[in-house]
């Protein structure tokens, strides 16, 4: 019995002839990239500012021309959604590393997400850790922050 349902199942591949595509043989004329928003790069940066910023009353005035206002930072230690939340959640970052900077490399942008590589340490060893923020946008604004740590 095993034997006719393998000699049926590979007859009715060879039955299937050009018709059969496999993956590795197939290509995508999918576009990878799209223009970045304009200031898409700004916006980033002011995003970084805001986290190397180690007053938080500065900060919190600083969220609304960066973040919608149910902007969330989605992370290995949690959650945080809303200023208060994030703007905490900085500090307990900054509380753990006294002294630590960002330092990202360029935004990339790819049909509506971006993706910021970063550097976080001393001002000697700002690569100590490394890690990658993915962003989404709204109006203009980041909406939301998933957070990768690498090292």
């Amino acid at each position: 019995m095993k034997k006719l349902f393998t000699k049926t199942l590979l007859l009715a591949a060879l039955l299937t002839g050009t018709n059969n595509v496999w993956a590795e043989n197939t290509t995508m004329n999918i576009t990878t990239t799209q223009v970045a928003p304009s200031g898409l790069q700004q916006l980033i940066d002011r995003h970084f500012t805001i986290w190397n910023n180690t007053d938080a009353a500065e900060r919190a005035k600083a969220f609304a021309a960066v973040y919608t206002s149910n902007f969330f930072v989605a992370e290995h230690g949690g959650l945080h959604q809303g200023t208060e939340r994030v703007n905490a959640a900085i500090s307990k970052v900054q509380s753990q590393h006294l002294g630590f900077i960002f330092t990202p490399a360029p935004a990339e942008w790819n049909h509506g997400i971006a993706r910021v590589t970063w550097g976080y340490g001393p001002k000697d060893n700002p690569y100590l850790v490394r890690g990658e923020d993915i962003f989404t946008l709204n109006d203009g604004r980041l909406s939301s922050a998933r957070v990768f740590i690498s090292k």
